[in-house]
């Protein structure tokens, strides 16, 4: 444990090294308590399992979740806690009860005992490897030996064999995708599928002590992991990649070098365990790296019908035109969600293919066991590959109504808010009419799609149920001030955090921004308070950067004619917000918006933020009139910006009430920790008070 109550190399006084060592003793006592009560915890969360068992009550109750999460923050926060770390620490405690209790349920189901103490399971590599540090997760609280095999095919084998209890395989990635290899095993293997197991990928650069980043000529890696971080190996190194059967054999191969001119890609766990340096950290192409495992054993296990269960298949169709559908058709009509759906080549069948499925379903359910009969009358093989619970459990978050109340209540602590809560209009909620003929536009248009589009940016949905608020200072100015904002966001319920760091400034003496580090700032600010980011993109050189650090690109009102960009962004698989030209009609915003789905790129969010008229009042004038308009001719989400819209920070909050009120899907705000001193948008930012008041407000029931 580090604290920081004496200075780095200043010992302090007697006095003071005494003050601290009882200091320390008190921290110990508390941590001892705290151990004390997890553990006490987890015993009483066994006997909820135990009680459920008799009562056959799902595993999941997501809305006692929220009440209990809710009476949390309410508590810490009087006890001096910010909500996102009350949030954070129960989440954990939360999936940790709920292992305990699928662990239990599971046990029971099958007629078992607790699981055994003692288990020898196969894994890939060996102690080091990712597929180790999986197993230990999956399979935690025993006493494990682990066999080392240096093939997947061997993994198998030893199973079959009885040389071990289970074993771990990678069966996909989120940013390499599938592991064709595996499918095939499982395809032709008698083995079945009891678990899975997601697990981040922390991929860093590890050498010996005396090794330097420059010096490299060898770096020693998975393919896999060679291939998740190729992007960012060849932009900063320029070392031979040697490939190996694991990233423990990596591991290895660098402990006994003895030039000190070699490093291994892995995880910083495994090679700190190994005794190597760090040489560079998050060297993974996407931030966002998760492999999936597959637990196999010989025999399946049953699931308990009061866990989330996913049930995976293979099959072939044979190569009658439609048949693929009619497979699909078949789980849609059984209302049984898709998880994945693979492809493998048939060996000694040309053109022919064998399907790898994974759905939402417990085989012992009613429905899914007559959707399997129907899919086994039009296919010529199926197989079940396994029945397993499902590691798919949504994290529970709470509402930005019940965040912004704290904060707000907490930032005001000796008065009440004489505002009443806005109403949103219900007639905005009712089904849209289809759009007349238009003059040009046709993809945006209602005619083209008459049910809403939902964009989803990182779990974020616009065009949903929800009101969505988008929020952060008009430009990042260092990595203190967004870091600030990025906590306060987190702690008053904003869903994406904005930032500006490529500012198109009125004139060439005004702050422009930080740029790419401006983004850095702003993509660290968000992982560390898990918030998705936007910032904007002003020409298409950035746009192979941009779509790698932010989750939301917003064109701005100058570049909403610049045709070159809309195709480029149209190009890409990465959400867009385009807002309105201050003298463009609704008619050209929606001709703008064409030529970014015209280009393949269906994710576009609309934004209104004012016209220009012979008010000069406000900045804008702002057209609440387009919000019910937009959304009767065009299926796209459509949001406000209110703050740049009028300039002046007291007329913010109003018109966000009125965004909602019109039927807008959200709005974007900006606030600054010191608006006073903002070197952008020092006018039209609201400060942390008058940001918490606007959350309260616009979140709280009627």
């Amino acid at each position: 444990m580090t604290d920081s109550i004496l200075e780095p190399g200043n010992s302090g006084s007697p006095e003071e090294t005494s003050t601290l060592a009882e200091i320390r003793v008190q921290i110990t006592e508390v941590d001892d308590n705290i151990l004390s009560l997890l553990a006490q915890r987890r015993k009483l969360s066994r006997d909820v399992a135990i009680n459920k068992a008799s009562s056959q009550k799902p595993v999941r109750d997501q809305q006692r979740e929220v009440i209990l999460l809710e009476a949390l923050i309410d508590k810490g926060s009087a006890a001096g806690l910010d909500s996102y770390y009350v949030t954070s620490l129960f989440q954990s405690i939360i999936e940790d009860s709920l292992m305990t209790q699928k662990e239990y349920l599971q046990s029971h189901c099958n007629s078992q005992e607790e699981r055994k103490d003692h288990l020898n399971i196969a894994v890939l590599g060996g102690k080091g490897a990712y597929s180790y540090l999986a197993a230990c997760k999956y399979f935690r609280g025993n006493n494990n030996a682990f066999l080392a095999c240096s093939s997947f095919e061997k993994i198998f084998k030893s199973i079959e064999q009885n040389r071990v209890d289970y074993g771990i395989i990678p069966i996909e990635n989120s940013t390499s995708g599938a592991i064709t290899e595996v499918y095939d095993l499982l395809s032709d293997s008698s083995l079945t599928i009891v678990g899975e197991e997601k697990y981040q990928i922390d991929h860093c650069l590890a050498g010996q002590t005396e090794t330097k980043r420059h010096t490299l000529n060898k770096i020693y890696a998975h393919p896999e992991a060679a291939r998740q971080c190729s992007k960012q190996l060849k932009n900063q190194l320029s070392a031979e990649i040697c490939l190996v059967s694991s990233t423990a054999e990596a591991l290895k191969q660098v402990r006994k070098d003895k030039t000190g001119r070699v490093a291994a890609i892995a995880s910083e766990k495994s090679s700190i365990e190994s005794g190597l340096k760090i040489l560079l950290k998050g060297i993974a192409n996407s931030k966002d790296n998760t492999t999936r495992f597959l637990i196999l054993a010989r025999t399946p296990q049953k699931v308990s019908q009061q866990l989330n269960s996913k049930t995976s298949i293979a099959f072939s169709t044979g190569q009658k035109p439609g048949s693929l559908a009619e497979v699909l058709l078949i789980f849609k009509d059984a209302e049984l969600p898709l998880n994945r759906l693979e492809s493998r080549p048939i060996t000694g069948k040309s053109w022919e293919q064998m399907f790898y499925l994974d759905f939402s379903g417990n085989i012992a359910s009613e429905n899914v066991i007559n959707a399997l009969d129907a899919v086994a009358k039009i296919c010529h093989f199926i197989k079940i590959l396994g029945c397993y619970p499902s590691e798919d459990n949504a994290v529970t978050n709470l509402s930005a109504s019940a965040l912004s109340k704290n904060r707000y209540l907490k930032s005001l602590p000796d008065e009440q808010s004489s505002d009443e809560p806005c109403k949103n209009n219900e007639k905005c909620q009712q089904k849209e009419p289809y759009q007349p003929e238009t003059n040009g536009y046709r993809l945006a248009s209602r005619q083209h799609k008459k049910e809403n589009t939902v964009v989803e940016v990182k779990g974020v949905q616009f065009g949903s149920d929800g009101f969505i608020v988008l929020a952060g200072p008009p430009a990042i100015e260092n990595e203190q001030q967004i870091t600030d904002c990025a906590r306060h966001a987190k702690e008053t319920g904003v869903a994406i955090l904005s930032g500006g760091c490529f500012k198109p400034p009125t004139t060439p003496e005004a702050f422009s921004g930080l740029g790419f580090e401006g983004l850095n700032y702003l993509k660290q600010a968000g992982e560390k308070y898990a918030l998705p980011v936007m910032t904007e993109i002003i020409d298409t050189d950035s746009l192979s950067t941009l779509r790698s650090q932010a989750d939301l690109l917003q064109i701005s009102a100058r570049n909403m004619q610049n045709y070159a960009l809309l195709k480029a962004v149209g190009q890409t698989n990465i959400p867009v917000m385009l807002k309105r030209g201050h003298m463009s009609s609704i008619e050209e915003l929606l001709n703008a918006a064409d030529y970014i789905l015209s280009h393949g790129n269906q994710q576009v969010i609309l934004c209104e933020q004012g016209s220009r008229t012979f008010e000069t009042a406000t900045r804008n004038t702002l057209d609440f009139s387009a919000i019910p308009l937009i959304r009767q001719i065009s299926h796209l989400p459509v949001i406000v910006y209110p703050s740049h819209a009028v300039g002046k920070r007291e007329l913010v909050i109003p018109m966000a009430k009125a965004a909602r009120a019109v039927g807008a899907h959200g709005i974007l705000v900006d606030f600054h920790p010191k608006p006073e001193s903002a070197l952008c948008g020092a006018q039209q930012a609201l400060d942390f008070n008058n940001f918490a008041k606007m959350m309260y407000q616009i979140h709280a029931p009627v």
